[in-house]
């Protein structure tokens, strides 16, 4: 009556992030930020251009965060 069932008609389900591994990435999102502006804020210093580096840092932080996000979920779509 109905089609059997193969492999690649199943649905596999995958197993959720454990809250270590949650954890872990909202650490490294913020990890890079913070790194982006900290190094941001020293070469403003050391050079004398009060937002620019901030901006840069803060910037370059955001795309790390990003860049982290997607290859972790991309690991997590794969589990």
């Amino acid at each position: 009556m109905f089609p059997a069932r193969t492999p690649s008609t199943e649905r596999v389900q995958s197993v959720p992030p454990s809250p270590r591994q949650l954890i872990g990435l909202g650490a490294s999102i913020v990890g890079f930020v913070v790194l982006g502006l900290v190094l941001g804020g020293l070469l403003d210093a050391e050079m004398h251009t009060s937002p620019v580096f901030i901006g840069v840092g803060l910037a370059l932080g955001v795309i790390g965060a990003a860049g982290s996000l997607i290859m972790q979920f991309r690991k997590f779509m794969k589990d």
